[in-house]
């Protein structure tokens, strides 16, 4: 029997939700559970299995507090428990649950018998039989009840009942707070305790954090800073001199608006976790607490009656599956699910939403999944960001840095997902890529120094030049590189370029002579205009619209409008000739307007 509690230091972050769904989660993977109410000093639990049912008037039965009472008086267990649990329906074909609530509370009688228990002499005093008592109830538990899993509601705060909770009973305790000081503050202290006293016996448990009732956020990355930074404050030592903790990813429960009007189980619900952010992280937290041996053979037998029917019914057996995953947080379900869509060649869109799924359930330090690169080297194969990129850009990163950043085609996809709203995400992505790869793919740093630009952070850019303009074959380098000059608009600088024994001044004049000629105008050189007249008649001999187009506009400023029409028109094709001109004439209205 593995026993794990729930604790947090105040209340207010849905503890005792929490219990009631995951023992549901269990159940519904055929495991036996007890779920114990060890807050005796405000119990409810017994309500939260209520929740949906048609009557959710809870019949007070005897609990906890009796059998403790009888305990102190007699020294001895009752012959039979089942008298002081409630078993809870959770429908044929799984497992059970079932509840030991604290006692009759709210009635008086629960109340006087709470009065009658002595909790230091119980714990401290000639006749300590606390500790023993609980230990007896949790073996008589296992034998009575055979559960796979005993769940235990703690009592908030520091308090005896609480240590028994949290040090004596369980392998795993999961900590809940709110990001507010004095919830950390007291966690924080609560968790070295725990860590200290049950080292101190030799049984360590495993602490998981948890932060609840946190407002979803659009920006990913601040949420992670954010987890990040609460993580290092749990593990600092509580005060100078003692030891710090170590415990692993914190764990996001966020806010449901679902909730606000009712509350009610997720696990079993009608929604699943592609629609509820609270439902996607109970999933994450169980494969925390849950090891996946526990679950994952009656896993694999849902799963291989699922895919049996594959050649027969296809779409039975694609709907049997994503049942599975509405309620399941094991990899092996949503990676059976994943190789059915792929197979079936599924709407990209819904096989990229269940891949960031299984990637949000996976354990933090879960080694990279060809599986998941796969799809997103698919998804992310068209260059132009589409909506579905930009929806799933923060998974699609996570996976594509797991793996190493090898595709720089995937990885520039990615960056542009995340334009224009989140520029500095791009940067970074790119920024990481171009130092850590050897040699870099020359588009992805021409298209950082493109952004680099275009954020106007020229120092960090022009030291990315000096660092590859060595080495660098791809034209782009050196055509960003006089963009990034001309955009600087410093004298000394331009000159410097072009006399730079590395600057491959006929690459920018064969990929953007509009640039190149800026960049000699801006240095002083007296060959800009013959370059420009040469590069005009290259592109209408070759038909090149685009480089007439840049340079139109070049032209339209010095004031050669007319002369640039009648030439197009002259020369170019009249569909061409009319498209390149309206081209033009849209730019030049748009630049009059930026200065009007």
């Amino acid at each position: 029997m593995r026993t794990i509690t729930f604790y947090s230091y105040k209340g207010g972050v849905g503890r005792s939700l929490l219990v009631a769904n995951t023992a549901k989660y269990l159940a519904t993977l055929g495991k036996n559970v007890v779920a114990l109410d060890l807050d005796l000093e405000a119990p409810g639990l017994h309500y939260k299995f209520e929740l949906g049912s048609q009557d959710q008037r809870s019949h007070a039965s005897v609990g906890i507090v009796d059998i403790l009472v009888d305990f102190v008086e007699t020294g001895s267990l009752p012959a039979d428990l089942k008298p002081y649990t409630t078993e809870v329906g959770v429908g044929s074909e799984t497992g059970s649950i079932r509840v030991m609530g604290a006692g009759t509370a709210p009635h008086g009688e629960y109340w006087r018998n709470l009065s009658r228990i002595k909790w230091y002499d119980l714990f401290y005093g000639e006749n300590p039989v606390g500790t023993p008592f609980f230990l007896e109830l949790q073996q008589r538990i296992l034998r009575d009840f055979q559960p796979d899993f005993c769940l235990i509601d703690s009592r908030t705060g520091i308090t005896d009942m609480g240590g028994v909770a949290t040090t004596l009973l369980p392998s795993t305790v999961v900590c809940l707070a709110l990001d507010s000081v004095e919830h950390l503050e007291g966690l924080r202290a609560v968790m070295h305790g725990i860590a200290q006293t049950t080292a101190r016996r030799g049984s360590p448990v495993t602490l998981v954090p948890v932060i609840s009732r946190l407002s979803p956020r659009k920006d990913y990355a601040v949420e992670s800073q954010n987890l990040a930074r609460i993580r290092a404050f749990l593990c600092a030592p509580v005060r100078e001199g003692l030891s710090g903790l170590e415990v692993g990813e914190v764990v996001a429960l966020h806010t449901e608006r679902l909730l606000e009007s009712e509350e009610q189980l997720l696990i079993g619900g009608k929604n699943s976790p592609h629609e509820l952010p609270l439902l996607r992280d109970y999933l994450k937290l169980f494969t925390r607490i849950i090891p996946a041996e526990e679950i994952r053979p009656h896993v694999g037998q849902l799963v291989q009656r699922a895919t049996s029917r594959l050649l027969d019914d296809p779409e039975g057996a694609q709907s049997d599956l994503e049942a599975l995953t509405t309620y399941c947080a094991d990899e092996e379900a949503y990676r059976a699910l994943l190789k059915l869509y792929q197979l079936r060649r599924t709407a990209l869109e819904k096989t990229v939403a269940t891949a960031a799924l299984m990637w949000q359930l996976r354990s933090f330090d879960a080694p990279p999944d060809r599986l998941l690169r796969d799809i997103v080297r698919v998804a992310y194969s068209e260059p132009r960001a589409s909506d579905v990129q930009k929806k799933y850009a923060n998974f699609a990163e996570d996976v594509w840095r797991s793996g190493g950043m090898e595709d720089v085609r995937v990885g520039l996809t990615i960056a542009n997902s995340f334009l224009p709203e989140s520029r500095d995400r791009a940067v970074r992505l790119l920024a990481d890529y171009v130092e850590k790869a050897d040699p870099p793919g020359y588009e992805a740093v021409v298209r950082l120094l493109d952004l680099l630009r275009t954020s106007r952070t020229i120092k960090s850019a022009l030291e990315i030049v000096e660092r590859f303009k060595k080495t660098a074959e791809n034209p782009g380098f050196y055509v960003a590189w006089a963009r990034l000059v001309v955009d600087d608009n410093d004298r000394a600088r331009a000159q410097e370029a072009l006399q730079d024994q590395f600057f491959r001044l006929p690459a920018v004049r064969g990929a953007d002579p509009a640039t190149l000629y800026r960049l000699l105008k801006l240095a002083g050189a007296n060959t800009a205009d013959s370059m420009l007249e040469e590069a005009f008649s290259s592109a209408m001999e070759i038909g090149d619209m685009s480089k007439l187009t840049e340079i139109g506009e070049i032209l339209v400023q010095q004031g050669r409008s007319d002369e640039f029409e009648s030439r197009v028109r002259n020369r170019a094709p009249e569909e061409n000739a009319e498209e390149v001109v309206q081209e033009v004439r849209r730019r030049t209205r748009r630049l009059r307007g930026f200065y009007r």
